[in-house]
């Protein structure tokens, strides 16, 4: 599967989807995820053992054809930078009759990115035929309805604010929510939610053992029993974010239930 992460516009979330959502949506058992990064100004700085990251300079998409033509046991997630990047991007695969199951089209509640929607996606149907576009609603946060956190797109009475989800009929909207989890594996442990997930599962099945070993090394590494406590605490905390990232992965699946469709070349 070929998945394509684009936004004519900068600062969407665009690495956050493709690295830390879609590889939960997509991976199952042990496919190969690849993430090719197509950027010439950003570079995603995160340690993983089971995504294949390759950062490429937008001029050096013949570098992914290879990888981009055969994936049926593969699933490739192509991250688009902003602006011109995206355009780049988009016209080379399509010149290269890359086949794209499914485009992602991250966006926030600005104003200003209901413009740039408009951009993506008429740059992605100028070069592709009946594709599947995805829009996602990044970053919905819990207590305030998705229409009213993104009013620009679905309209707002009381502000006299006219929606535009109307122009967009054959596009298919899929909410994301903020997951403080997610961003704490970015930026605490700096790796991907899918790779927490792989290497977790075995504490999660094995969780006394490992409740054993983190007394012993408590022991070994502090002499004082509130250093011992403030340690295995601490690895507690992670058993916790395993569980925890288990179950947002099975609601992004459920999110993300399409399996790709037919496009034209």
């Amino acid at each position: 599967m070929n998945i394509v992460v684009s936004n004519t516009k900068g600062g969407v979330g665009k690495s956050f989807i493709a690295t830390q959502i879609l590889p939960l949506a997509f991976y199952k058992n042990k496919e190969n995820i690849n993430v090719f990064e197509l950027d010439n100004n950003n570079k995603t700085l995160l340690q993983s053992k089971v995504l294949n990251f390759k950062n490429l300079n937008v001029n050096a998409i013949d570098e992914i054809l290879l990888d981009v033509a055969f994936a049926d046991d593969t699933v490739n997630i192509i991250d688009a930078g902003g602006g011109d990047d995206t355009k780049a991007v988009i016209s080379a695969l399509a010149e290269n009759d890359v086949n794209i199951d499914a485009f992602i089209v991250p966006i926030t509640r600005d104003f200003e990115v209901i413009k740039n929607l408009e951009d993506t996606i008429k740059l992605i149907k100028d070069n592709y035929k009946k594709p599947q576009i995805y829009v996602i609603l990044n970053k919905v946060e819990q207590g305030e309805s998705v229409e009213e956190q993104f009013l620009y797109l679905f309209g707002n009475k009381e502000y006299e604010i006219d929606g535009v989800i109307d122009k967009f009929n054959d596009v298919t909207f899929i909410p994301v929510k903020n997951y403080k989890e997610i961003d704490i594996v970015k930026n605490i442990y700096k790796t991907t939610s899918l790779d927490v997930i792989t290497s977790g599962k075995e504490i999660i099945d094995n969780l006394k053992e490992y409740q054993k070993k983190w007394i012993n090394e408590a022991k070994e590494k502090y002499e004082k029993i509130d250093e011992q406590r403030k340690y295995f605490a601490k690895k507690m905390a992670f058993y916790r974010l395993i569980k925890k990232m288990i179950n947002i992965q099975q609601a992004i699946q459920n999110a993300f239930s399409f399996k790709g469709g037919e496009n034209g070349e």
